[in-house]
């Protein structure tokens, strides 16, 4: 039986390491954290066991909702909760008054039918969105490489473009659509609203993304025999023809392969100095990374002493600074108790995607700008008891035209890549992190050979 190291417990990492293992390869996954799941991991505040950042997925993830599936005790109910995308702003009051909601649809009508049912579109609005997706469809989703998500969307009805388009884009690529790639932002609407039934469904999870994948595919790996470290920095010495000399805790270990799924501004750190001089494969993705630019992403978690009335779907705020907001209530009826946290009857978890105004404020500031939005559009909100930020500054690259990005696979002889930032046709999404581990594994297997017998 080969063996393979997997560094980086992430979604992707996570992917590869199951991957290879049901391949038949002896598998280690090393992570640094104490926790799995890189930037959709748990993490615990004052008993809540909060998602590190709000994460949307779509029922066009569909490698990722296979793949958590795969790892889940047949016993056990599903990971997720799937209903039809309900999108609509969060109060009467907003500008942005939009609404819609998706239904189960061949691919040809899935836009269609959405638009039949939409609240706030004149019914010109509604042809002339449906003629500009055909044209798309057309031309097989297809763009001029290096033209923006604003330059694409110049010919959409303003309604669908401001309150739709743009809204879709920073919550996919996490990129102002003014910088954003319109090629990968076609991609995304092909695996929606072009693909068939169900692809437009919301998906969440029931218990936590961390409990949903990271921590399944931990007691899966280790269930089978399979090793995963925690708090544990990995680092490759040397790649030569027989194996590759990786360093751990200050030991060095030979083993036959290893897939490297770290975030992208961690890449460098796991090769030892010299290395890339030797492969210069590792020096062109290393290069490449460098040009990167990032984009953050704030969660805004809010504890109210009483109950919100909040309608149900994926709620719309109006950018400032909010531009979603999610009943987090699973949270609570997960939480455990805590002498520290206020008595709260509704938490909420309020998302901004990309940087911008609210990036100057502190934490702070930021939850009185965000609990005052709320009033705003809510006068008769209760107090806030409670409040949580949680910030990943470089929480994906920004999605930007004609990006230069290592692909996932094979990096160097023994080395293979996987992570968001890999997996060319998508953004920096949890389906192109599982999609990119998926695929690292099966070029692992393809070079590593298991021994006969």
């Amino acid at each position: 039986m080969s063996s393979v190291v997997v560094i980086g417990g992430g979604w992707a990492g996570c992917a590869a390491a199951v991957g290879l293992a049901q391949a038949g390869h002896r598998v280690e996954l090393h992570e640094a954290a104490v926790a799995l799941g890189g930037r959709a991991r748990a993490v615990v505040r004052d008993g809540l066991p909060l998602d590190n950042g709000q994460h949307l997925l779509l029922g066009a993830y569909t490698q990722t909702l296979a793949f958590a599936a795969a790892i889940r005790d047949a016993t056990a109910a599903s990971a997720w909760t799937i209903e039809p995308l309900a999108m609509r702003p969060f109060a009467r009051s907003q500008r942005n008054r939009l609404s819609l909601t998706t239904r189960h649809a061949p691919a040809s009508l899935a836009l269609a039918s959405v638009l039949v049912r939409a609240r706030g579109l004149s019914l010109a609005a509604r042809a002339a969105t449906v003629r500009w997706f055909m044209t798309l469809r057309k031309r097989n989703f297809q763009c001029e490489a290096g033209q923006s998500v604003a330059e694409l969307c110049a010919d959409a009805p303003p309604v669908i473009r401001d309150d739709l388009w743009y809204p879709l884009c920073l919550a996919a690529l996490n990129t102002p659509p003014a910088r954003a790639s319109a090629q990968v932002f076609l991609n995304v609407l092909r695996e929606t609203f072009g693909a068939g039934p169900g692809a437009t469904s919301i998906v969440l999870p029931r218990e936590g993304l961390a409990e949903a994948v990271p921590e399944a595919a931990a007691r899966w790996l280790v269930g089978r025999g399979h090793v995963v470290r925690r708090s544990t920095r990995s680092r490759v010495r040397r790649i030569d023809d027989q194996s590759v000399l990786l360093e751990v805790a200050g030991r060095t270990m030979p083993v036959d392969a290893i897939v490297v799924a770290v975030g992208p501004h961690q890449l460098a750190s796991v090769f030892a100095p010299g290395v890339e001089r030797e492969h210069p494969p590792i020096a062109e993705a290393l290069a490449q990374i460098a040009r990167f630019d990032y984009e953050p992403i704030t969660t805004v978690y809010l504890g109210y002493a009483a109950p919100v009335d909040l309608p149900p779907g994926l709620l719309r705020l109006d950018d400032a600074p909010g531009q979603w907001i999610f009943d987090r209530r699973d949270v609570l009826e997960r939480a455990a108790a805590s002498p520290t946290r206020a008595p709260m009857r509704t938490l909420v978890s309020v998302v901004i995607s990309a940087r911008g105004a609210h990036s100057a404020l502190d934490h702070a500031a930021l939850v009185a700008a965000t609990d005052a939005q709320l009033r705003r559009l809510a006068p008769d909100l209760a107090p806030l008891v409670w409040s949580q930020v949680i910030e990943e500054k470089r929480a994906t690259y920004a999605c930007v035209p004609g990006l230069a990005r290592p692909g996932c696979g094979r990096l160097a002889q023994r080395i293979h890549l996987a992570g968001d930032y890999t997996y060319e046709a998508f953004p920096a999404t949890l389906e192109a992190a599982v999609r990119s581990g998926m695929a690292a594994a099966r070029d692992v297997s393809r070079a590593v050979s298991l021994p006969s017998g």
